[in-house]
């Protein structure tokens, strides 16, 4: 694993995203009665090859098939930015469990099986000064947690998690909200937990 690569793909890859939600907002999302075209056309952008026959056909989109009219284009845009960063800070989750997973391989450990248990297992090898690094990921996992197993909304085993990484405030039944900001805060804490476990004998 190249870890540094894969870091900076998904870097480049919030970047452009953010870049071209600015670009839409600014065009009030465009014509949005060729979001059928526009949806064709992202088909054509990558290769669809799964490694096997999937049981799904493939279908296409039928005219009108698709309807946003009625809708507020900020109503639009405010859902759409809200989701793609939920989806953005999943995947930086499963980046920061294969990263973990993998240095803690390297030093030649079994690595535990959840991200939360692998930043516990570095958190007790780590300089002291880096523990807000640690404190972070665990941040990013219970986040991850919410949005996944309980809609976005903190619940008490959410708020359980944050304890363990210092969090006092949490409150059950808070629904999150999340912004591009955030995704480069826990960015930082996953890379500097990197240079910290790489310096693990």
């Amino acid at each position: 694993m190249n870890i540094e690569n894969e870091l900076l793909a998904w870097s480049q890859t919030v970047y452009g995203v953010a870049h071209s939600l600015n670009i839409a907002n600014s065009i009030k999302l465009g014509n949005l009665t060729t979001i059928v075209d526009s949806l064709v056309e992202a088909e054509k952008w990558n290769p669809s090859d799964v490694g096997f026959t999937s049981s799904i056909e493939s279908r296409g989109f039928k005219d009108g098939s698709i309807d946003l009219a009625g809708e507020e284009y900020e109503e639009i845009f405010s859902r759409l930015s809200e989701n793609i960063v939920k989806i953005l800070l999943i995947n930086l989750v499963v980046l920061a469990d294969e990263c973990l997973g993998y240095l803690i391989s390297n030093i030649g450990n079994d690595p535990p099986n959840y991200l939360g248990d692998k930043v516990k297992w570095a958190k007790k090898r780590i300089a002291k000064e880096y523990e807000w690094a640690a404190n972070g990921l665990l941040e990013l996992y219970a986040i991850r947690n919410a949005i996944v197993h309980n809609g976005g909304t903190i619940n008490q085993k959410v708020v359980e998690d944050l304890a363990e990484a210092g969090v006092n405030d949490a409150k059950d039944g808070h629904e999150i909200s999340l912004s591009f900001g955030d995704l480069f805060r826990y960015r930082r804490a996953l890379r500097t937990m990197i240079g910290e476990i790489q310096k693990i004998k």
